[in-house]
């Protein structure tokens, strides 16, 4: 009997779940930005512009779904540094950060749990219609797992994001809690400084008891100067029946998707399923298949030189406890899904 990993009866949907628009940082409309990505075989984008939490329910259509979510930043006051470095301890670059993406389950659900409150007023002058609580982010452990759960409250799904550009350290990330997801690529950060491909963080905070984290990738893209240089390169898969917005929250919640970098034809799972304590793996033609388990990596399969894979088989082992796949193309693109646990699947 099969037990599908990843579901075989639905629609799978490209996602881009990270982008600002002129309502923050970015240089495109909310328009622009669903023209390039929609011309780029994209379904769904989430609009995550700083502190603005905007409906933008207006630009669905049978082809496009725009996801209700916003950016949220708390900033290090002081930075640590030894002094040996000798620098000035009031370099903002210096200074670590939390940024987390939060994705409303309603559509149209845009109160805002927790506000700067240096910036309520700003924001409410800008926006008129606008409604959040104003609240004093702290940076510390209890402060941000304070806006977390005033996220999750308030029926949000909550994501964690580039954790090498924040400087977050292990001692940050694995005392979060309430996160639905961790962001392992962030392409814009990922051009900027060649370090926020992190898979090894999100097994570090699998191994730490976040047993339900999911993974994903976005592209962060701002696309100043007109260019769509931070664009397309890390996308979230999504499998739902429809292009309908409470399916795309509940495959979420799910964990009905998988993530892959690409600008261009990224990686793919076609089928991925247990049959006969086997994990079965059909993608698009890849060089390597990776099973990852509690441990250390010691499972691929690996095409001949100058040959390409699309199917792989391995073992459904007790030891592993929980495993992920990833599989890896010629060009170095990566496809990942989320951990899954083997007593969920081993017959005995």
């Amino acid at each position: 009997m099969k037990k599908y990993l990843l579901p075989n009866d639905v629609n799978w949907y490209r996602a881009n779940f990270h982008c600002h628009t002129v309502h923050s940082d970015g240089a495109y409309t909310p328009e622009k930005v669903k023209e390039v990505y929609k011309n780029h075989g994209y379904s769904i984008v989430a609009y995550t512009d700083h502190d603005v939490l905007l409906d933008h329910s207006d630009l669905n259509d049978e082809g496009f779904l725009a996801l209700t979510s916003c950016e949220y930043a708390v900033n290090e006051a002081t930075p640590k540094f030894p002094k040996i470095f000798d620098v000035e301890t009031g370099d903002w670059q210096r200074k670590k950060c939390v940024h987390l993406n939060i994705f409303a389950k309603d559509q149209h659900n845009t109160f805002m749990p927790a506000t700067a409150i240096e910036q309520q007023w700003i924001l409410q002058n800008r926006y008129p219609d606008t409604k959040c609580d104003g609240y004093f982010r702290e940076y510390s452990k209890e402060g941000i797992n304070e806006i977390i759960k005033r996220c999750n409250d308030a029926g949000f799904l909550v994501q964690l994001n580039h954790p090498y550009w924040s400087l977050n350290e292990r001692e940050d990330y694995i005392n979060m809690e309430g996160l639905w997801g961790l962001e392992i690529l962030n392409y814009a950060t990922e051009l900027e400084t060649g370090s926020e491909y992190c898979p090894y963080i999100y097994d570090d905070m699998v191994r730490n008891g976040m047993f339900n984290l999911v993974c994903t990738m976005g592209d962060d893209n701002h696309n100043h100067g007109d260019s769509v240089r931070e664009s397309f390169g890390g996308s979230t898969f999504i499998g739902a029946k429809e292009l309908k917005y409470d399916q795309i929250i509940e495959a979420m919640e799910k964990g009905n998707i998988y993530c892959a970098s690409g600008r261009n034809n990224p990686p793919q799972f076609k089928e991925l399923y247990v049959e006969d304590n086997k994990i079965i793996i059909e993608c698009s033609p890849v060089e390597s298949i990776y099973v990852n388990g509690y441990g250390r990596n010691d499972r691929h399969i690996t095409a001949p030189e100058n040959e390409e894979i699309t199917h792989g088989e391995f073992a459904l082992r007790e030891s592993d406890v929980y495993f992920r796949v990833t599989i890896r193309d010629k060009y170095g693109n990566n496809a990942h899904t989320h951990t899954y646990f083997v007593k969920d699947y081993l017959e005995k």
